[in-house]
């Protein structure tokens, strides 16, 4: 089964428009979790209008919200979402194919395309999607078999913020099968580039990757972690 995790602070309007969508498009035997951090908005009364697995927390961290959630799953393949993500319609179904085969340890993730279609989002998510494929890594969109999830210890919740790349670099270490889901897609939601600035964005997720090329152990430092 396939059991998809999505954690939301404050996402009430965005919510409303990305879970109908996803809802759609998931597997009839596929569980949707909602974990609530620190919330101040209607993002719980709009969870539950599409999942009865509404999960409330205040920890104030994605990666504490994921693991949460990831402990309140019964699938054998966990599908990692941010609340403003939407997929290609057969992304749900492709990969809870792997849910079928338990024995297999697996993580990857899909390409990103932009939502606004300029081209600064457009060169940003080629630019990601080339990084993803080389180094076999991921973003915050991605999927993991649980098995495998679990014997990584899950994200890192000492990372302020690359908990995800982080990830599936023990995943790999672990001897994890790396798949790129290339005939599907995310939309990736470029409003952090639209507030902080495309050229300012994209160049500390740069300087971010060149780190952690150089050095996993001080990027890990440089975030937040502990080495």
């Amino acid at each position: 089964m396939l059991s998809v995790i999505l954690p939301a602070h404050n996402e009430a309007k965005t919510l409303a428009v990305t879970l109908p969508l996803l809802v759609e498009q998931l597997p009839l035997d596929a569980e949707l979790i909602v974990v609530c951090d620190t919330c101040s908005d209607a993002t719980v009364q709009v969870a539950r209008a599409y999942t009865e697995q509404v999960f409330t927390i205040s920890a104030g961290s994605a990666a504490a919200a994921r693991n949460y959630g990831a402990a309140q799953a019964s699938g054998s393949m966990l599908l990692f979402l941010d609340a403003d993500t939407v997929c290609s319609a057969q992304l749900p179904a492709q990969i809870a194919q792997f849910a079928k085969d338990s024995h297999r340890a697996v993580y990857g993730t899909a390409p990103l395309k932009s939502d606004s279609g300029h081209w600064l989002g457009r060169f940003v998510a080629t630019d990601i999607n080339r990084f993803n494929q080389r180094h076999q890594s991921m973003g915050g969109n991605c999927f993991v078999s649980a098995d495998l999830f679990k014997t990584v210890g899950g994200f890192n919740t000492r990372l302020l913020r690359g908990e995800d790349t982080d990830l599936g670099v023990r995943c790999q270490c672990e001897g994890g099968h790396y798949v790129w889901l290339s005939q599907s897609h995310f939309v990736h939601n470029e409003r952090k580039f639209r507030t902080h600035g495309y050229l300012r964005y994209y160049g500390s997720l740069l300087l971010g990757g060149v780190l952690w090329q150089l050095s996993p152990r001080l990027y890990a430092r440089s975030l937040g972690g502990q080495a």
